[in-house]
């Protein structure tokens, strides 16, 4: 018992100081079915807030979409992180929840999407044009990304597009 106590506050105390890329790809990860339930221990979304990654409450709440904004700047798959959308069921307000989390990226000089790809394949994923993903226009002038979308794109990993074919 001792033992697994002592595991347990290592893996903490890992988890708390992995890099924020990581932790990004393991909410990525995190099958859409249990998000909600995953999202109310200690994991990914919870040490991005604590370590003031992102903020506490979402910065734009619509529906049942939480985008969060970085406060620091991330690099993942050889892209700059623009924002976190967390999408779940809070309070029910009507129909067509797709739970889970995208993030859109902005592709940095060199980018390469071999890595993105393989991701999205092994985790069922959907990598969207800007312009095709829902990333309302309040986000993006609050972001200031509004004149680069030919260098943004999303990539999506919420239960809707666990039914996506490759």
């Amino acid at each position: 018992m001792k033992y697994q106590f002592v595991f347990v506050l290592l893996m903490q105390s890992f988890f708390l100081n992995a890099e924020p890329a990581l932790l990004i790809k393991k909410l990525l990860e995190t099958s859409p079915e249990t998000i909600e339930e995953s999202m109310e221990s200690l994991d990914s979304l919870t040490i991005l807030k604590k370590n003031g990654v992102i903020d506490e409450k979402a910065n734009v709440q619509g529906d049942y979409h939480h985008f969060y904004f970085p406060k620091k700047e991330i690099e993942i798959f050889g892209a700059k992180l623009v924002v976190l959308d967390h999408e779940y069921l809070a309070d029910y307000i009507g129909c067509c929840v797709d739970p889970g989390v995208a993030v859109v990226l902005k592709k940095v000089d060199g980018f390469n999407s071999n890595e993105i790809d393989t991701f999205a394949k092994q985790n069922s994923c959907k990598i969207n044009d800007i312009e095709k993903s829902f990333i309302p226009d309040l986000v993006m002038k609050q972001l200031g990304h509004v004149n680069d979308k030919k260098y943004l794109f999303e990539l999506s990993c919420k239960q809707n597009d666990k039914r996506h074919e490759y």
